[in-house]
């Protein structure tokens, strides 16, 4: 089925992940389990004193990390509830703007070009200046891949977290980054995307004016990029060999991701399931 409504909830949805079987959404102070195929609603916590419009999270086995502003918590994946938080940063000049995870540490990028590394089994934080600009997003492998303001490509050894490769991709504010096998994809507020080359930084292919205004990858489906451009109400559908455009969708929120042959999409209370079969054969 084709953007079929999975569930609503009495609250606005602000952030989606799944794992396993399970979507997990914060909307409103609740987190909420629910079931990936049905829309079943399997619990729901109410763990955060107020709403807020910052909070993001990862999942890691049984640990979900969140952000919010200068916070970071650490919520038991079972049980829902905090089991501990950090305090990264004090205002608006260092709040938390990305995370990722390996099987060691969490890291966070700080506003302003810090960068925080949390070990798991310690809670002890260690905090670098690494980038003069502030860290939008970042990928984990063996190294950390990671985009920001100034629309370089990052590449950040691990010990002793060092920027070791760094390439001026795009003009401004690299945004959102895929990876797969020995590429990266990366997408700019500049309004461009770029298929690059993960060990040496070489761009393989790159695309202009993908959207009228700011977009975001959803994620990788067989031979297809997926973008959404919220302001623009639109997705488009992109051939990752040479990021050329296949097709464009009239629709388009934020918080959208692909999982196996699904999109999963947010719109309000509502979240929104598509079969990518029949979307991109017939959407």
């Amino acid at each position: 089925m084709i953007f079929a409504s999975l569930v609503e909830l009495e609250n606005p949805v602000l952030r989606l992940k799944k794992a396993g079987d399970i979507l997990y959404a914060i909307a409103g102070k609740e987190f909420i389990k629910i079931n990936s195929s049905t829309g079943r609603i399997i619990q729901r916590e109410a763990i955060f004193p107020k709403d807020s419009k910052t909070r993001k999270f990862v999942i890691d086995k049984d640990t979900i990390y969140c952000r919010d502003f200068c916070q970071l918590y650490e919520i038991d994946i079972e049980t829902l509830k905090i089991n501990n938080t950090w305090e990264l940063g004090t205002d608006l000049t260092s709040d938390i703007c990305a995370l990722g995870y390996d099987e060691a540490n969490v890291y966070a990028s700080i506003r302003n070009g810090g960068f925080a590394v949390i070990h798991k089994a310690t809670g002890e934080v260690k905090v670098y200046s690494i980038s003069g600009s502030s860290i939008w997003e970042m990928i984990i492998g063996d190294y950390i891949y990671a985009g920001n303001v100034e629309g370089d490509l990052l590449v950040i050894a691990k010990p002793g977290i060092k920027v070791v490769k760094k390439k001026a991709v795009h003009k401004k504010n690299l945004k959102s980054l895929l990876l797969e096998e020995d590429v990266i994809y990366t997408a700019s507020q500049d309004l461009s995307m770029a298929k690059v080359d993960k060990n040496t930084l070489e761009t393989i292919a790159s695309h202009k004016r993908c959207h009228k205004k700011m977009f975001y990858y959803a994620g990788i489906w067989q031979d297809f990029l997926l973008t959404v451009s919220p302001p623009c109400g639109e997705m488009k559908i992109w051939n990752k060999s040479d990021l050329s455009l296949y097709k464009t969708i009239w629709r388009g929120t934020w918080g959208s991701f692909i999982d196996g042959d699904v999109l999963y999409e947010i719109d309000g209370n509502t979240i929104f399931r598509s079969d990518l079969n029949e979307l991109i054969s017939h959407g």
